[in-house]
């Protein structure tokens, strides 16, 4: 058996109303996307220009760590330094973990800096909604809701100096131990999932020559499927960003060393159809709001995309608590054919799926 095999085990559960109750006793009342929502808005009102080396960095560092202490975690901060315009900078991945009973784990990651001020920019008020408020929010719901006892043990980066070179998650993926890496399942990486004509799952780009690195992305797509959310893979249309997979954030830091899944909200086939232009709606200046104080901010988002905040932290809210609830790390085979990989989604998730819709009423 190869390693890609073997890191690509799992089955699909058996869902049952007994092994659901405990998990959702602790968030029945919540619906989907409102913590995410909240926590979004907490963020871009009171820790706007949290960039590396400045007080709101601090500030945000000391927010979450209490936000997962709030929902049940113990955080550890894994601090790293680095040179940045000229200084050392020292700053943490906050790290919360759930222990479960396979043996395997998976990572569920998201930045929470925002890009930094330049000579010509200044972006000391800048929100990050959508880059990446949305994926810290979603994250910090997905935490929330997972239960006290899942099947895999679940770790959750919030990752530092994500902007100026992906620093916190490469420092992070380096020190894995060879028996970490051999033990993770999947990497889920989060990062602006509002702004963008489409919501997206993709791979990292070692599964264009790779292809069962691909698994994982097709099993969240078929959740969503099943779950009547539309969603949609790159579909590869430059050829320097092949069919299926993503780039450009903190996944890149883990491709090659574990299957990646990438969350985002942008369009693959506008633009040099390289991911950067994420909308056609002509109220959006050039496309895009990344790192611009004046459209990445809620003000903007709400006015130009009204319900777009809910509507995108719901949906991937609901595609990976599924997802995280779904795996299980014992066996060691793949069901090969995408058809028998439907099929299994469709017998195993469907209780799943039913038993939310309705308990989130």
């Amino acid at each position: 058996m190869n390693l890609v095999a073997k890191k690509l085990g799992i089955v699909f559960m058996a869902i049952t109303a007994s092994t659901m109750i405990p998990k959702f006793a602790m968030a029945a009342n919540l619906a989907y996307g409102e913590t995410a929502v909240k926590e979004i808005e907490y963020l871009a009102n009171n820790l706007a220009g949290r960039s590396v080396g400045t007080e709101k960095e601090a500030e945000t560092v000391d927010y979450l760590s209490q936000r997962l202490e709030d929902f049940g975690y113990e955080p550890n901060l894994q601090e790293f330094t680095y040179d940045f315009s000229g200084q050392t900078l020292t700053s943490p991945n906050i790290i919360a973990t759930r222990e479960g009973n396979s043996g395997k784990q998976i990572i569920v990651g998201a930045h929470y800096d925002n890009a930094p001020s330049t000579s010509v920019l200044d972006r000391s008020g800048l929100e990050g909604v959508n880059d990446n408020a949305s994926g810290i929010g979603v994250l910090l719901e997905l935490a929330q809701r997972l239960e006290s006892n899942p099947e895999n043990t679940v770790i959750f980066i919030l990752f530092g100096a994500e902007e100026i070179g992906l620093v916190g998650s490469e420092y992070y993926a380096s020190n894995m131990s060879d028996e970490e890496i051999d033990n993770t399942l999947v990497m889920v990486n989060l990062d602006s999932l509002i702004v963008g004509d489409k919501l997206y799952i993709n791979s990292g780009v070692e599964a264009a020559t790779n292809p069962e690195l691909g698994f994982y992305r097709d099993f969240a797509l078929d959740i969503a499927s099943d779950l009547g959310i539309p969603a949609e893979t790159n579909p590869g249309l430059n050829p320097n960003y092949p069919e299926g997979t993503g780039c450009c954030s903190d996944l890149e830091s883990f491709d090659g060393l574990v299957p990646v899944v990438a969350a985002e909200a942008t369009n693959w086939e506008i633009g040099e159809k390289d991911g950067y232009t994420q909308t056609s709606n002509p109220n959006v200046p050039g496309g895009a709001t990344w790192h611009d104080p004046a459209t990445d901010n809620l003000t903007f988002i709400n006015g130009v995309f009204p319900g777009l905040i809910e509507e995108r932290t719901q949906d991937y809210t609901r595609i990976f608590d599924t997802f995280l609830s779904s795996l299980n790390g014992n066996t060691t085979s793949v069901p090969e054919p995408t058809s028998t990989l439907a099929m299994l989604v469709t017998v195993a998730i469907g209780g799943l799926v039913s038993q939310r819709k309705m308990i989130d009423k």
